[in-house]
């Protein structure tokens, strides 16, 4: 006989603000530490059932741009099959209008688990379809670094290091003007720049590429403790999260060799079997995703295909109104019952 989906509960889905640690393993990774207390640019969406936390949906609002990310959305075990997942992601959406968002987008990895439920959750939602959007490579830096060194083109161009530095992520005033500029791109149209990102920099990885002193670029990185390789792996791990150099720059190939320099200085503090993990974009960068696919996956230890969806908020804004003016009645009660949520 076909499993039966539980009762369906009273459920509300308040706004999460200040600390929301009771939420916390309704998420992963660092992304947990958003929720004490909740940033201003983190949308955080609580699931709760019998005044208990039974899930989240978070993500965040991208800088300057009118656009959300999600990140994650989880309900617990026990709760699902009963259409909370699909009214905690509308309560989301709706939290996500209501600050100014005219779509959401969404990435996750191709074999991710879970896969299957979360594109049929979006996909009621009336989110696009999944389009492969880019790769992530997870390597030990080793490996890397010795491919850099045999690599006769990337010696060539770390020759040149009087044109080009890879200087510490210092920026000045006129840094910052040009990293807005550069941001305004389209072919920076998912990046966050140095300034704006949500995650902690790893200052030892994070660097600034200057061409005779100006600033051409940026490549950020920081630490990251999810299981990469299996579930007994304990070596340190860098997230190199965004690279850009300026369009006149591109076809100078700098960019390897700021990988490398990056590479190389890891090598250095945290051993050859520590780990780097990088991203490229198919649509932005085609050039990248060819080179890595050619240079850097006979050598990695995992290459993943990024899928991204996306939906737009657009006509929402009476339904996120009647999400905020819920929240407010539900946290009302949830004050004159000693609150599980600090708002």
């Amino acid at each position: 006989m076909a499993e039966q989906a539980a009762m369906p509960q009273a459920a509300s889905f308040p706004v999460l603000k200040g600390n929301a640690v009771l939420f916390s393993s309704f998420t992963f990774g660092q992304i947990g530490g958003w929720l004490n207390p909740v940033p201003d640019d983190v949308i955080a969406v609580g699931l709760v059932v019998s005044a208990r936390p039974v899930g989240l949906a978070i993500g965040f609002l991208q800088s300057g741009k009118p656009r959300a990310t999600l990140t994650s959305i989880v309900v617990a075990p026990t709760f699902r099959r009963q259409g909370l997942g699909r009214r905690l992601l509308d309560a989301w959406q709706a939290e996500a209008s209501v600050r100014g968002a005219s779509a959401c987008t969404a990435s996750y990895i191709e074999a991710m688990s879970g896969r299957e439920g979360l594109e049929a959750l979006l996909a009621d939602a009336g989110w696009t379809a999944p389009r492969a959007t880019g790769l992530v490579v997870v390597g030990r830096v080793g490996r890397m670094v010795d491919a850099g060194r045999s690599w006769s083109s990337v010696r060539d161009r770390l020759a040149v290091s009087r044109t080009y530095t890879f200087d510490p992520l210092e920026l000045t005033a006129t840094d910052v003007a040009a990293v807005e500029r550069y941001l305004a791109d389209p072919e920076a149209a998912d990046m966050l720049g140095p300034l704006h990102q949500s995650e902690h920099l790893a200052r030892d990885f994070s660097i600034a590429i200057r061409r005779d002193g100006r600033l051409v670029g940026w490549l950020v990185a920081a630490e990251t403790h999810r299981p990469l390789l299996d579930g007994t792996t304990k070596e340190p791990a860098i997230r190199y999260l965004e690279a850009y150099i300026d369009p006149l720059h591109r076809q100078s190939g700098i960019m390897v060799g700021a990988y490398y320099h990056c590479y190389a200085r890891q090598l250095a503090l945290l051993g050859r079997d520590s780990i780097a993990v990088y991203y490229t974009s198919h649509e932005n960068r085609p050039r990248m995703v060819a080179l890595t696919q050619r240079r850097f996956q006979p050598i990695a230890e995992r290459v993943e295909t990024i899928l991204s969806v996306s939906v737009s908020l657009i006509g929402l804004e009476n339904d996120a109104q009647d999400s905020v003016n819920k929240f407010n009645v539900y946290k009302k009660e949830l004050t004159n019952n000693n609150s599980i949520i600090s708002a």
